[in-house]
């Protein structure tokens, strides 16, 4: 199987449903940020600050989601 011990099977399925957790919550900014300005203004009057927050967001859960993913083939052949 792999030569981890449980221990750190345990640390990474744990970091790993975390990092998982993490872009479920980024994702969730992501609509909240979308569903805010669909509802009071139109899209075409969205500011340089909002297309940021927005970006870095989409930037931010890329990385989350690369992260986990990492971790899932460390986890399926560790040390390779």
């Amino acid at each position: 199987m792999s030569d981890m011990s449980p221990l750190q099977r345990l640390l990474l399925r744990v970091l790993r449903n975390g990092t998982l957790g993490a872009a479920f919550l980024l994702v969730a900014f992501l609509a909240i940020t979308i569903w805010k300005h669909s509802k009071t203004e139109n899209f075409a009057q969205l500011t340089r600050q909002d297309w940021s927050f927005a970006g870095l967001l989409v930037v931010m859960l890329l990385c989350a989601l690369w992260l986990y993913r990492a971790i899932g083939r460390e986890m399926d052949n560790p040390g390779a």
